[in-house]
């Protein structure tokens, strides 16, 4: 599975600071804002499968997963 956290940012957009509206990655949101602040308390773990193995595997952990896992199928 390819695994990738992700969590809010606190970023300055047009002088002002405030929150991403949408959760990204660390390499992502560095390319546009290299000033950038995790917002450590909403950090997500995002797994997607790469096999029809671990899509079945997926699908039957998404019933009774972690609010802090997830994943994209």
């Amino acid at each position: 599975m390819i695994t990738e956290e992700v969590c809010f940012w606190r970023i300055q957009w047009a002088g002002t600071w405030m929150l991403t509206r949408t959760r990204a990655s660390e390499k992502s949101i560095r390319l546009e804002h290299p000033e950038a602040i995790r917002i450590d308390d909403s950090k997500q773990l995002m797994l997607t499968p790469e096999t029809p193995q671990e899509r079945v595997q997926a699908a039957a952990r998404t019933r009774n997963g972690s609010p802090d896992v997830i994943y994209r199928m």
